[in-house]
């Protein structure tokens, strides 16, 4: 009876320091490349100043604009989302990415940061158009991310609605 519960603690003791405490309140840890993401926003604000657009600014670097808005609080980072979403390369009109309903949780490391981001700052029910540097569209160490199919460096406009979270 004592090897058994020896062993069950010392598996408990295990698995719990093997995972690690997510902060729900705090993005996603990033460590970009200062000089290209600089660059690249730079590219983003002439690009949404040639169209005319009034754009606000995250302090990440992502421009949005907000569509509609919505109601209530935001997600958090451990938050399970249901979107609406479109992404299309800065400039480009030809979409790589869309689909409707799509569900998933921002507390997974497979969702770029960039995209992470862009959806605690919305509430239920809003429409925006983001605009994310090519930087923090990159989860280092992470071979299957979501969105699915980004183009590598280049900055992208997603087209998202909050739906429900």
């Amino acid at each position: 009876m004592i090897r058994y519960l020896l062993s069950i603690s010392i598996l408990f003791t295990i698995f719990s320091s093997c995972t690690s405490e997510i902060q729900c309140d705090q993005a996603p840890d990033i460590s970009p490349d200062q000089t290209n993401l600089e660059s690249q926003i730079n590219e983003i604000e002439a690009y949404l100043s040639a169209e005319g657009l009034n754009y606000q600014t995250h302090s990440s670097g992502i421009r949005y604009v907000e569509l509609e808005s919505g109601e209530g609080r935001s997600p958090n980072f451990c938050s399970s989302v249901s979107i609406d979403y479109e992404g299309r390369e800065l400039g480009s009109d030809e979409i790589f990415i869309s689909a409707i309903g799509s569900e998933f949780s921002l507390r997974t490391n497979s969702v770029v940061p960039g995209f992470k981001i862009a959806i605690s700052l919305m509430n239920r029910g809003a429409d925006y158009r983001v605009f994310i540097p090519a930087e923090l569209l990159i989860n280092k160490g992470i071979s299957d991310v979501f969105p699915r199919n980004i183009p590598e460096g280049s900055n992208v406009e997603f087209r998202i609605r909050l739906n429900t979270y």
